[in-house]
């Protein structure tokens, strides 16, 4: 009988997963999927040990195990039948149980039927007992050899005998002894299986015993062994053939790396390889000997969705899921396949600008929201809009995928992403194996996986594909190889760099499976989460035993700090000093990428415009940025750079204050400020069905419950202190030492003396006092002062009062505070009220004589402790110089 194939086991256990779940339980597809995929590594394990089913089925559960294994365990026994029988209905088996009956059928021919030639098992480590019964068969026949890779002869019966794991307690639960971590532990338990002594092995002929073995045998002997070590000779404790070295991070491991191999290939006939479980490092690597020309091989090949098929497949359906955010169509605009021929330079014109327009707060969600932001667009680009239009038409029907059978939705992401790529998605090896691996996903039942959701789609889609590897074809480099620790277990080079010895990299730490627990495991005699460990450590061992070795981790790498692998720290713990630190390694790989020349310390940045330059029109929020960054104020007005948002940025407070400036406005020029019309304005606008969930659920409380606080105070002031609103959102212009100032005011009232109350709000908290007082908040004096030069039209009067309204919580944790600069005189610095709009214009009078009509340079950050924004940081390259101004300036 045949093999069910990976994919349609895959969807069958995930559709007992399901139906078998706890009543209480709510599985996603991609939880279904990965619980299926552990089931079926656990059947693999249970056929691999000959454990038959009656065997699980008659283990007594203790009581002690908690309630989510005694679930899992009652799962199991109703999913195992029907998986079983629904493969007998389909006339199939499964992988494992498959291989068992092939071998069983080769011992039976071997057995038969007596071959002259030489049979030769070369290179088997498993333990699997079908396995073991061919192996056993091979070495019982007279022209039978089996070749055992790295088995420790020289290992004393004693330390060998100690390998052999503890036998069963009476009720069936025994602890076995750690001892799987040990690299000969799964050799010596092959050697059980076959019934053979380790007595009766040979070394091979052509293997030469030398004195490095005994000290790698030392390095992973078991824990009460190691006492020993301080009776062993230095020869014993020393590995001279070998090196270490320890980078800062994983780049630079990576570069060291490449720098070595750069250099063994100057020795003629000698191969490098090196072996690493960490797949990242081994693409750094690659990439670092590509600036030599250097193509390598990596047999152990890249996972299909880092490809860039993969990434480009993956991007569409990230698309669906956050229902085409601007950074999610910009990803897939950007794609190295999208648009790949002659026609790709036009269309990356197209999709820079793109970029540009889309830098903001987004208002809305799908392609419509994009189209809706391009034409309301200040410069509205009707070039850019007619490529647009295409682009969306041709991911429009991605968008009508949500709550659509899952065939279907593979079905158009499978045209969409051709016609977006000409077809280039399935070429190439990573191409095909992305086609192949759809063919045979179309092709299976994914009745289980139901309909699409938008918010599951992208953990279902990685679920699905994440167990395809391209392994691109053969041609790399003859004498440098890259391998996976598999593929290294009968590869042999010159010099072998191990690569990324940390702790759950090398060695691999197993998950736990969630299906049996420990206890059970045990009395079935499964292999437990060690058995990998040790299998990595001969790994590790049997490399050792190459010519010249080179061992390397980082100290941190992608995800934060790591720590030294275990079986590095034996090593290190054994030979001690002896064994040596490749630090000029370090040091040419630093010197790689260092300029010839060291480079100076950059200074603070001092732009002298000319004072024609110098000459531009501000506004009355660009003093406070002008007096304590005039750097900023420079690289704004006078270079005329804007600052650029990000994409899909989150809402700031400029968003913010803008968007309740709108609201407001419209509430004073349309509603007359009725109170209960503000409140409805604000619920209005953010509650429409195109604004993106995230602002609704988060900000349109936050917003209605301050502008409901706006309406009530202006209520309350209307009535007990006769107040009325005289003009809000009204911009206006003045001359001060003959430059323009212009200004828009939020607000301002009339009280029933006649007097005016300058009002400005904010939706973060107002200036500090000591803000007011050193003169980095002149807004609202430049505002009065603009009333009272005539200058907003429709407004009259003296300027005597000045109010911040904020609509942040307040300390009584709620929303709305007034907060009143000159209702106060703690220091003599502090501004009065009626010196306010004086102090303001003296400050703003000082400003324009220093910067605009004066030869001021435009220092960066002049004064930090007020500089309030760090748009142009990167410009101004502050951490080159920022706390270095000192020496910088005393070395000049």
């Amino acid at each position: 009988m045949a093999a069910i194939g990976p994919f349609d086991r895959l969807m069958l256990l995930a559709k007992l997963v399901n139906d078998h779940k706890p009543r209480e339980a709510t599985l996603s597809p991609a939880e279904a999927l990965r619980l299926a995929r552990k089931l079926a590594d656990l059947i693999d394990e249970l056929e691999v040990d000959l454990v038959d089913f009656t065997q699980i089925q008659g283990i007594a559960i203790d009581a002690d195990l908690a309630g989510h294994w005694q679930s899992a365990y009652g799962q199991l026994l109703l999913i195992l039948p029907e998986y079983h029988a629904a493969l007998t209905a389909r006339k199939l088996m499964g992988p494992a149980e498959r291989r068992n009956h092939l071998l069983a059928a080769l011992e039976r021919r071997l057995a038969e039927n007596m071959v002259e030639s030489p049979i030769i098992a070369v290179g088997i480590t498993t333990s699997a007992k079908a396995v073991a019964r061919v192996l056993r068969r091979v070495a019982l026949m007279p022209n039978g050899h089996v070749i055992l890779p790295g088995v420790d002869l020289a290992l004393s019966d004693e330390r060998w005998d100690d390998l052999s794991a503890a036998t069963d307690d009476a009720q069936g639960f025994g602890r076995r002894r750690n001892v799987e971590v040990h690299p000969q532990f799964h050799l010596k338990h092959l050697l059980e299986l076959m019934g053979i002594d380790r007595r009766e092995l040979d070394v091979l002929p052509t293997a030469q015993s030398e004195a490095k073995g005994a000290v790698i045998s030392e390095i992973f002997c078991l824990p009460e062994h190691s006492v020993q070590w301080q009776g062993l000779p230095a020869l014993r404790k020393s590995l001279p053939h070998a090196k270490w070295l320890e980078a800062e991070d994983s780049a630079q491991e990576a570069k060291a790396i490449a720098v070595r191999i750069r250099g063994a290939l100057e020795i003629a006939q000698k191969r490098t390889a090196l072996i690493t479980p960490d797949r990242e490092l081994a693409v750094r690597v690659a990439g670092q000997l590509r600036r030599w020309g250097i193509q390598v091989d990596d047999s152990a090949g890249i996972p299909l969705l880092q490809t860039p098929p993969g990434t480009l497949a993956l991007a569409l359906v990230d698309a669906i899921s956050s229902r085409f955010s601007a950074s999610a169509v910009l990803a897939i605009a950007k794609h190295p396949l999208a648009f790949a021929g002659v026609e790709r330079l036009a269309w990356l014109d197209h999709v820079r600008k793109l970029d540009l327009a889309l830098r903001s707060t987004p208002n809305g969600v799908g392609l419509s929201a994009i189209t809706r932001r391009l034409q309301a667009a200040r410069n509205r680009d009707e070039q850019l809009m007619t490529w647009w239009s295409e682009v969306a038409r041709l991911l429009a029907p991605l968008e009508r995928t949500d709550s659509k059978p899952f065939n279907d939705v593979l079905a158009t992401l499978r045209d969409v992403a051709t016609s977006l790529t000409d077809g280039a998605i399935w070429r190439g090896a990573s191409g095909r194996e992305l086609a192949r691996m759809w063919e045979e996903v179309t092709l299976g039942d994914l009745t289980i996986l139901g309909r699409a959701e938008a918010t599951g789609l992208v953990a279902t889609f990685k679920e699905i594909f994440s167990s395809a590897v391209v392994r691109p074809p053969y041609g790399g480099h003859p004498r440098v190889a890259i391998y996976g620790l598999l593929e290294a277990r009968l590869q042999q080079a010159d010099l072998l760099i191990c690569s990324g010895l940390n702790e759950g990299t090398w060695p691999q730490i197993a998950q736990p499976d969630p299906w049996l627990a420990p206890a059970i495991r045990r009395h079935l005699k499964l292999p437990t989460l060690d058995r990998n460990i040790g299998l990595s450590a001969h790994d590790l061992a049997t490399a050792l035993g190459a010519q010249a070795v080179l061992l390397t981790r980082a100290r941190r790498d992608r995800g934060g700090p790591t720590v030294a692998s275990r079986f590095l720290l034996r090593i290190k713990a054994l030979t001690g000093e002896a064994l040596e630190a490749d630090e000029a390694l370090l040091s040419w790989a630093n010197a790689l990428d260092r300029p010839e020349e060291p480079v100076p310390f950059a200074k603070r940045p001092l732009p002298m415009p000319n004072a024609e330059q110098r000459l531009v029109s501000l506004s009355v929020t660009d003093f406070d940025q002008l007096k304590s960054d005039p750097y900023s104020f420079y690289a704004k007005r006078i270079l005329g750079l804007p600052v650029l948002e990000k994409v899909d940025a989150e809402p700031s407070y400029a968003w913010r204050g803008s968007l309740v400036h709108d609201i407001l406005e419209k509430w004073f020029t349309q509603d007359a400020c009725a109170v209960d019309m503000l409140a409805k304005r604000a619920d209005d606008l953010l509650a429409q069905e195109a604004t993106d969930p995230l602002l609704r659920a988060l900000w349109q409380p936050r917003i209605a419950a301050g502008l409901r606080w706006v309406a009530d105070e202006t209520k309350r002031l209307m009535t007990e202190e006769g107040r009325v609103v005289t003009v809000a959102e009204q911009p206006g212009t003045v001359n001060i030492k003959g430059i323009a100032v212009r200004g828009r005011v939020d607000r301002i009232d009339r009280t029933a003396d006649g007097d005016l109350v300058i009002i400005d709000y904010k939706t973060g908290m107002p200036p500090s006092t000591k803000q007011i007082n050193a003169g980095f908040a002149l807004q609202l004096g430049l505002i009065g002062y603009m009333a009272e030069e005539l200058a907003i039209k429709g407004v009259s009067g003296a300027a005597s009062h000045f109010e911040y309204w904020s609509l942040a919580k307040n300390k009584a944790k709620d929303f709305g505070s007034i907060a009143i600069p000159t209702s106060t005189r703690p220091a003599d610095k502090k501004p009065e009220r009626e010196d306010f709009i004086a102090f303001a214009v003296a400050q703003a009078e000082a400003a324009i004589s220093n910067w605009i009509l004066g030869n001021t340079p435009f220092t960066a950050k002049l004064h930090p402790e007020f500089a309030l924004y760090g748009d142009y940081d990167q410009l101004m390259r502050l951490q080159e110089w920022n706390g270095r101004q000192a020496i910088v300036e005393d070395a000049t």
